[in-house]
């Protein structure tokens, strides 16, 4: 039984679109890259008039492949503390590059004060943040 033109193009088609798609799983999943990225971040924040909500996308630098792996192993402990940092916070004191810039600088100090605790020293050299949404 012999294959139609259209059907093999289908097929060649096919396996081009789940190639493309696989592609950016894969390198999200790099475990030889020093860089962590974690799923979204979603925490309340304190208002008085209704709910609202901060998410951020981050992304952690390791200092080397041992930290990044090392970071990658307490992801539960360090997703725990990002909510505690980054939760409960007044939405007007999210506003401007100034007021994240401290906000990183705190979050790094808070991680990096966890894994020296869990792993015997500090494995963060920066904190990425790719989206930050105050709603």
């Amino acid at each position: 039984m012999t294959r139609s033109p259209r059907r093999t193009l289908h097929s060649i088609l096919l396996g081009l679109v789940l190639m493309l798609f696989a592609s950016p799983a894969l390198a999200e999943d790099d475990l030889d890259s020093h860089y962590v990225t974690l799923e979204p971040v979603v925490v309340n924040m304190e208002a008085s008039d209704r709910g609202r909500y901060l998410q951020a996308s981050i992304q952690l630098e390791g200092n080397d492949l041992e930290d990044a792996r090392a970071i990658r192993e307490h992801l539960p402990a360090v997703r725990d503390r990002l909510i505690h940092v980054l939760g409960g916070r007044n939405p007007d004191n999210l506003a401007g590059g100034g007021a994240r810039e401290d906000l990183r600088n705190e979050a790094t100090d808070e991680l990096n004060e966890l894994l020296e605790e869990m792993t015997g020293s500090p494995r963060i050299e920066a904190l990425y943040f790719s989206d930050f949404i105050r709603q």
